[in-house]
This record gives C-alpha cells, sequence and structure tokens, in this order.
C-alpha cells in the first residue's frame, strides 16, 4: 500500500480546491497531512480528507514526521498544491514491485496552457532523467524501509529533497515514472516566469558551490 505524506501550512485555500481529489485518492490509499503551526483553517478542511498530525514546522521535519506514522510500504511526498491521478499511483505500485527499485519522481506537469511552461517542464523533467536529483514538487516516492535505512529526509533549512535523492542514488535503482503530477503556476505567476527561473537557478547555482544552507535559506525567505 501507499501513503502520501503531504506537509501543510497555512494551505487552505489549495486544500478548499483540490477536496474532492484528495477524497478520490483517499479511496485506495492513506493521506497523511503534517500540520507546520496553520493558522488558517487548514486542519479543519485537512481533517475531513486524511489523516492529521502535527509536528515542529520545517518541510524535511514534518514529512519525516508524517513518514513514521504511515503505514504504507511504500511513501510517496506531495505539495499541497499539487495532484496525482489514481492511475499513477497505480503505476507507482506496480513499478515499486520490483524489489531492485528504491524510490524515484513523477514527471512535472505545470497547471498552465501557456507554452512557456511546457518549456519549462520539459527542461526540469530531462534534468532530472540525466542527474537523477528530483525536486520536491516532483512527487518523490520511496520504499518505506529504504527511507527508513537512510535516516529520512535530512533536517536542513533547504534543499533537503537535492540532499535525499542523491543519497538515495545509493540505495538501489531510481527512476523518474513518465507519468504526471500536476504543479500549480503559483510561484512563477507571482514573482513572473523569467524572474522566478532565475532565483530557482541563483539557489542551485549557491548550493553547488558550497554556500551554506542557512544562508541560503535566508535568501530564499527574503526574495520570495
Amino acid at each position: 500500500m501507499t501513503s502520501i505524506v503531504i506537509p501543510i501550512i497555512n494551505e487552505f485555500e489549495n486544500l478548499y480546491y483540490q477536496a474532492a481529489r484528495f477524497r478520490q485518492l483517499a479511496i485506495n490509499v492513506e493521506i497523511i497531512f503534517i500540520d507546520g503551526g496553520s493558522q488558517d483553517s487548514s486542519l479543519e478542511i485537512a481533517a475531513k480528507l486524511g489523516r492529521v498530525i502535527q509536528s515542529p514546522k520545517g518541510r524535511a521535519i514534518q514529512m519525516n514526521a508524517g513518514a513514521k506514522a504511515a503505514s504504507g510500504d511504500i511513501l510517496l511526498f506531495l505539495h499541497a498544491d499539487s495532484m496525482i491521478k489514481p492511475e499513477v499511483l497505480v503505476a507507482v505500485e506496480r513499478l515499486m514491485s520490483d524489489k531492485r527499485i528504491a524510490g524515484g519522481c513523477l514527471d512535472q506537469r505545470i497547471d498552465s496552457p501557456r507554452r512557456i511552461f511546457r518549456f519549462i517542464e520539459g527542461f526540469g523533467n530531462l534534468r532530472s532523467r540525466l542527474t537523477g536529483v528530483y525536486y520536491g514538487d516532483q512527487a518523490i516516492f520511496v520504499r518505506k524501509e529504504v527511507f527508513e535505512d537512510m535516516g529520512g529526509f535530512p533536517e536542513v533549512p533547504v534543499m533537503e529533497d537535492v540532499l535525499f535523492t542523491k543519497k538515495l542514488r545509493r540505495q538501489g535503482r531510481t527512476v523518474v515514472l513518465p507519468l504526471p503530477v500536476q504543479v500549480s503556476a503559483r510561484r512563477w505567476e507571482k514573482m513572473g516566469i523569467i524572474r522566478t527561473c532565475l532565483f530557482y537557478s541563483w539557489l542551485n547555482i549557491l548550493f553547488w558551490t558550497g554556500v551554506p544552507l542557512t544562508k541560503i535559506r535566508a535568501i530564499y525567505d527574503d526574495l520570495r
């Protein structure tokens, strides 16, 4: 069985908008929402859509808490503003029946008809296949026993997804499954497409050149 782990904080609008889709997913899988201290009505609506636990704020901390509480033998980490279809879960479970595979992610599909987003998501999906490094909004999935052996996500201020998937590659084969996770276009729409692309490229340059994660997090918070 698969457990879907979703960290939330003040995500009422996204949860409300996607409530019907979450209910459809919950028919066949376990959904766990991990709240990091919401001040809106996120807890109230999340409780109607799945299991809710609370933890200290922090994406990695929250995801680790959700993984610990999960009963499934496959973990799939999803953002609150992202969505997958039920048939994607069937394909993930079929893929993970091969014990040689430690985990993987899905192809990103940005929720906008604008052509520029086809280029952005296409480049990102190609990057994932070439590097084996996956980002959190690509619905990372992993065998729970592998996740536990790895010690979960590193509880760092930022880039926990990159650090985790780099380490995951040493646990077995990883796969980018050619099925979509629908991702909200809100960050690009909020900051502007060019500015957003440059912003995340700059953060990656800082990371790969060894800038401390605390400084990268400060830049991330300042510019958003």
